[in-house]
């Protein structure tokens, strides 16, 4: 742990979100326990707080409550996100439009399944390639609401148009608010948004799909991590591009891919260059 990353856990906010994606990603509360003792310990020989302030307790307690995932998360990469919103869209019916588009949102933006929920029509912002810009207002490393601007590929901005246009959103007066919402019987479009609850047994279902079990709402995120280190990223533009307030969850993730990268690899068999 190097020491610009220790500070960084000292603080409530920044340990609360690398224990609840260790938590999503599948770690035991053990484990959870040896990192809050580590950054104790830490924080007591530097002299500073303790960092265990409410965000951390209610992650901890939440993760008390919870029966501990019996293996890690399912990672769904680039290749496989496409797959699966290939899949969800080929009846071409309003459900597997819209959970094409979710998918492909997801691994475009390393998108928080709270952050799906909360989009809004006009977070969208297509631009003159066909792509597009999607704003994400707050996060969980974004307290102030300054919010996040990141890409969405022309094929993901496809399919977000399809979906939208499928939907009548322009014909039904739905240009503003919730991006993905709920459909009734009989195909109707909701003016609720999906619920968190929703989102992550769509990706749980499209993973599934293509003979990926295990997937949860994080499995997108995790799969971007890794194919944005598998493809030359480096740890800081991947932590960038999914928001996270230190690089240690992405380190975790791409593991792996980081090996494959190494020095060992590199330069002992020209496995991998950078």
């Amino acid at each position: 742990m190097t020491e610009q990353l220790a500070g960084r856990l000292m603080e409530d906010e920044n340990l609360s979100e690398v224990l609840s994606e260790m938590a999503a990603d599948g770690a035991g509360r053990a484990k959870l326990g040896q990192v809050v003792a580590a950054v104790r310990f830490r924080a007591r020989l530097a002299g500073r707080p303790d960092p265990v302030g409410p965000s951390c307790d209610a992650v901890l307690k939440a993760h008390r409550r919870a029966t501990p995932p019996s293996r890690q998360v399912a990672a769904v990469d680039w290749e496989q996100a496409d797959a699966a919103a290939s899949a969800a869209a080929s009846d071409g019916d309003l459900r597997g439009l819209r959970n094409a588009a979710i998918i492909a949102t997801m691994s475009d933006a390393l998108l928080r399944v709270g952050e799906v929920t909360a989009l809004q029509v006009g977070n969208i912002e297509t631009l003159s390639d066909g792509a597009a810009t999607l704003t994400v207002r707050r996060s969980k490393t974004d307290q102030n609401g300054d919010g996040s601007t990141l890409y969405l590929g022309r094929p993901t901005t496809l399919r977000i148009e399809t979906w939208m246009e499928a939907a009548d959103f322009a014909g039904t007066d739905m240009t503003d608010g919730p991006l993905f919402r709920r459909i009734l019987r009989g195909q109707h479009v909701s003016a609720e948004p999906l619920s968190s609850r929703s989102i992550r047994e769509i990706v749980r279902s499209a993973a599934a799909a293509i003979g990926i079990e295990g997937a949860s709402g994080h499995s997108l995120r995790i799969g971007s991590a890794m194919s944005l280190v598998r493809a030359g990223a480096s740890l800081v533009e991947t932590q960038q591009a999914g928001r996270w307030a230190s690089p240690l969850m992405p380190a975790h993730y791409a593991r792996n891919e980081i090996v494959a990268r190494g020095a060992v690899a590199r330069l002992r068999y020209r496995a991998a260059r950078v």
